[in-house]
């Protein structure tokens, strides 16, 4: 009884799958932890097209005038070209489950086929061979290969592509049969010599219908690969689209936060314009009852005598007197309204510096700033219709000064 055997192409390239990436084969039950498989060769695709390519793409660089026409990445530009792939495979096997060859025979001859690729092939770099015996079934050998073709008048002088590829090595299109056709045929012929080197018959199953059975198995090999790819991605894509949500959770958290702060500074100043505002209304109320207050001038042409042998004390009518009182009495008053207005314009001062040196004071509160700062100026007008008042301010302000205390700048 003779053995079949198979030469599949196809364009599902799963290299983690070939090298058994531990995170890929792990999800794999078909797969034996405890089986044997071997890596004969084994190029990352980029780095091949970097070796392949590179030359013909820094040639065609060189002729470019324009930034936007040179080529950036060719392996890139392929994975993105839905008409092409990078990377092509055969699959190549040697008898099935229910008939299997001996492992070691069948192994030598895979070997052999790997070996021999690129004598047959110049064409189609071989960048990847993996040996499997470590899955359902028999044991086969994955052969991944980039086509190389040459002498293109558009583009670089050098590109990947099967067909032309495949025409270089003599295959053409001959009636329904296509170039890849033709060359699958002759590895099938070449795998069927070597194993006939080895005393091995070939069964060629009668009819299409096993043929047919035998394509739909690589089909729906292939499709699973596929499947698994685009699920490896779209794990990738929900990964990075739950960072995303994380990042803008932790945004969303720290625009609260200074939303917060914003609201706390807005309420200093407004707690801040109160003040100032009620102290203004009390300047207002004095200045209602100026004509009671005696000014400098008034008190210095009161009339005074000397108490007889006391030259220190003078004597005064009661009405000056009255009128004295009262000016120190509403003196005294200023001069605690001076007090409590400079220490909310100290914290009004301070609020707004802090504002300031963030540089990111917001709008509304530069709205309530230069709100405020009005009332201080019309605070400073009002003291200034105060002659009596205004010297006592100036006097503490000297007092102040000498004893090294910060003076607002906006009582300066």
């Amino acid at each position: 009884m003779g053995y079949t055997i198979a030469t599949h192409n196809g364009s599902a390239v799963a290299r983690d799958h070939n090298i058994r990436n531990e995170k890929v084969v792990s999800k794999e039950s078909h797969i034996n932890p405890d089986g044997i498989h071997e890596t004969w060769i084994d190029e990352k695709p980029r780095q091949a097209y970097e070796r392949l390519f590179g030359k013909a793409v820094e040639d065609y660089n060189n002729k470019q005038t324009r930034t936007d026409r040179k080529i950036t990445s060719y392996y890139n530009d392929i994975c993105k070209d839905a008409k092409k792939h990078p990377v092509y495979e055969m699959i190549v096997s040697i008898g099935n489950r229910d008939n299997a060859i001996d492992e070691q025979t069948g192994k030598q001859i895979l070997r052999e086929f790997v070996d021999s690729w690129g004598d047959r092939n110049p064409n189609l770099e071989l960048i990847g061979a993996y040996y499997h015996a470590d899955e359902e079934g028999v044991p086969h050998v994955h052969c991944d290969y980039v086509p190389v073709a040459h002498r293109y008048t558009r583009g670089m002088e050098t590109q990947t592509g099967l067909v032309k590829a495949l025409g270089e090595m003599g295959f053409q299109k001959q009636g329904k049969a296509t170039a890849q056709i033709l060359w699958e045929h002759r590895e099938n012929d070449t795998l069927e010599t070597l194993c006939k080197a080895h005393d091995l018959i070939v069964d060629h199953p009668a009819g299409e219908k096993r043929a047919h059975m035998h394509t739909e198995t690589y089909k729906a090999r292939q499709t699973l690969q596929e499947a698994r790819r685009a699920t490896k991605k779209s794990l990738s894509d929900i990964k990075y689209l739950k960072g995303q949500k994380d990042t803008l959770e932790s945004e969303i958290e720290v625009l609260k936060d200074t939303k917060n702060a914003q609201g706390d500074e807005l309420n200093n100043l407004l707690k801040q314009k109160n003040a100032l505002d009620r102290e203004i209304k009390a300047l207002i109320n004095m200045k209602n009852i100026q004509g009671q207050v005696l000014s400098s001038q008034q008190i210095k042409n009161i009339k005074t005598e000397s108490i007889i042998l006391d030259s220190e004390k003078v004597k005064i009518n009661k009405s000056d007197l009255a009128s004295l009182q009262k000016s120190a009495l509403l003196g005294e008053q200023a001069d605690q309204i001076y007090k409590s207005a400079k220490a909310y314009l100290q914290k009004a001062e301070n609020t707004l510096k802090q504002a300031e040196q963030k540089n990111k004071e917001p709008i509304p509160e530069r709205m309530e700033r230069l709100k405020l700062e009005k009332k201080v100026a019309i605070y400073e007008q009002e003291l200034k219709k105060y002659p009596d008042v205004q010297k006592r301010i100036q006097k503490a302000l000297v007092e102040k000064q000498q004893t090294g205390n910060h003076i607002p700048k906006l009582l300066r």
